[in-house]
């Protein structure tokens, strides 16, 4: 069943990402993305997968899940071409490179557990409590993500990183480091609009 699930949440994220179009940057996006650790690939990166006229926290930090989900897949699917090519080759850097899928891989798990807890978190019939759970689980994950891409780019310590793959491998896994902690960044500040604006239960728009 875990292995139906995910795909069909991967194709309904692939779906959003797809139908959507360019959009010009509403001042509420630059709001919340100038609090991130990277603001302008915060802004471009959400810009075409918002409702330009959106005032919602919740919606800014599930789209950023998204960015985050799918940069992380692409980034997979990348290192397991990489780590075929490279074990056919029987380069030094194999075993690196593997180790990062590896991460990558975990990686991808954790960022689709936050996506279905933040689905969980939009019920009305979740208490205070059910939500705080919630927010510390997702918290987890994706911090969790972000230990992964260090020790993935760590592991290459040592080794000549002039040649395309491998530049293209670290150019990949820290832009899911980046996105990633824009969406930590994100969700903390969601949490943190849900909290001042609760009345007991999930609160929708303002």
């Amino acid at each position: 069943m875990e292995k139906l699930v995910l795909p069909l949440i991967l194709l309904f994220i692939f779906s959003i990402f797809i139908v959507e179009s360019s959009a010009i940057v509403p001042k509420f996006i630059e709001s919340q993305c100038k609090h991130t650790r990277y603001p302008g690939l915060c802004v471009s990166s959400l810009a075409t997968h918002l409702n330009p006229t959106s005032q919602d926290p919740q919606e800014i930090a599930q789209a950023a899940l998204k960015v985050s989900i799918v940069k992380a897949i692409y980034t997979k699917n990348y290192l397991q071409i990489a780590s075929k090519e490279l074990k056919q080759k029987k380069a030094k850097e194999y075993q690196a490179v593997k180790d990062c899928l590896d991460q990558i891989s975990d990686s991808v798990s954790q960022l689709t557990n936050s996506f279905k807890e933040f689905e969980h978190m939009k019920s009305e019939e979740y208490s205070e409590r059910d939500f705080a759970w919630c927010q510390s689980n997702v918290q987890t994950w994706l911090s969790t993500v972000l230990t992964d891409t260090y020790i993935c780019m760590d592991g290459f310590y040592g080794y000549p990183m002039s040649g395309k793959m491998m530049a293209m491998i670290k150019a990949r896994v820290l832009n899911v480091a980046q996105v990633t902690s824009n969406t930590l960044v994100l969700f903390n500040g969601f949490a943190a609009w849900h909290r001042d604006n609760s009345n007991g239960g999930f609160k929708s728009k303002p």
